[in-house]
């Protein structure tokens, strides 16, 4: 047999020009899609110089230069030092002001616990700074403030007021060799002091200093009287609502105490001496 001819709008086709026809179907799509491809290049292309050109523009713009620099929340740290840390020399532009690096920069003072940096338009950068708040002073070699989550972070000033209790018992070269042991200590000391604040017992109103030691315990000493008072390392919060009833009966029968041992909650001594005595 013959090749098989098929009719198409009354002509006659053979295989071979309906192959022909097909492709060149497609070959028109594919041309028709380049274009298309080719023109959304061409307007994304044309977007990016405008972007380009408008950021070029807003740089060298003078109403975009930074006039003022608004610091909030800083207490202990001085503006000039912050300022100082933001590191904007000369007078930048607004757009030019990378605040992820001056976060950075402010983030590496001892002080800072948490900072936010944004930009107000036109002209302004406001820097809002929350500071470390101290919990205690430890004694090392050197006195360092203490914060709520143990952690030592910076060196007491020479004009400092020294107002918050005292931790003691530890070395530079005990916090070194066994950090472990020297963060559980520490933590029991703060746990203890954060329990007398939210007691508001009227016996350990202020206390002077914490002294930790890792057999023995915590022993406190009160600011007002100098009571020792020896709390060891549990049940805190019982022993505190017991040393407060300890401490009204004395203040009931005209005594005062030198010494107040609760290391044992079932059995604690008391070291009394009349009020005004010695």
């Amino acid at each position: 047999m013959g090749n098989a001819a098929t009719i198409q709008d009354g002509k006659f086709l053979r295989p071979k020009a309906r192959w022909e026809e097909r492709g060149g179907g497609r070959f028109q799509r594919i041309v028709k899609k380049a274009i298309r491809v080719a023109f959304q290049l061409l307007l994304l292309s044309f977007f990016l110089f405008i972007v380009h050109w408008v950021y070029v523009h807003l740089l060298g713009d003078p109403y975009f230069r930074v006039k003022e620099v608004e610091v909030a929340g800083g207490r202990k740290i001085p503006k000039e030092t912050l300022l100082s840390l933001t590191v904007m020399e000369g007078i930048p532009n607004l757009f030019s002001v990378k605040l992820k690096k001056v976060v950075k920069r402010l983030e590496s003072h001892p002080w800072i616990e948490q900072v936010r940096v944004r930009k107000i338009f036109p002209d302004k950068i406001l820097i809002q700074v929350e500071e470390k708040k101290p919990m205690a002073i430890i004694q090392l070699e050197e006195l360092y403030y203490i914060d709520t989550k143990g952690e030592i972070f910076a060196p007491v000033g020479d004009r400092d007021a020294y107002n918050y209790p005292y931790l003691t018992g530890l070395t530079r070269q005990v916090l070194e060799k066994d950090p472990v042991e020297a963060k559980r200590l520490i933590t029991k000391a703060l746990e203890f002091l954060r329990m007398v604040n939210q007691e508001k017992s009227s016996t350990l109103d202020e206390i002077s200093e914490i002294h930790m030691e890792k057999i023995f315990g915590i022993h406190c000493f009160t600011k007002a009287e100098g009571v020792e008072i020896k709390m060891g390392w549990e049940d805190f919060e019982e022993k505190l609502k017991r040393l407060s009833l300890i401490w009204s009966d004395l203040h009931k029968r005209g005594f005062s105490a030198t010494s107040i041992d609760c290391r044992d909650l079932k059995k604690m001594v008391v070291k009394r001496v009349p009020l005004g005595g010695t």
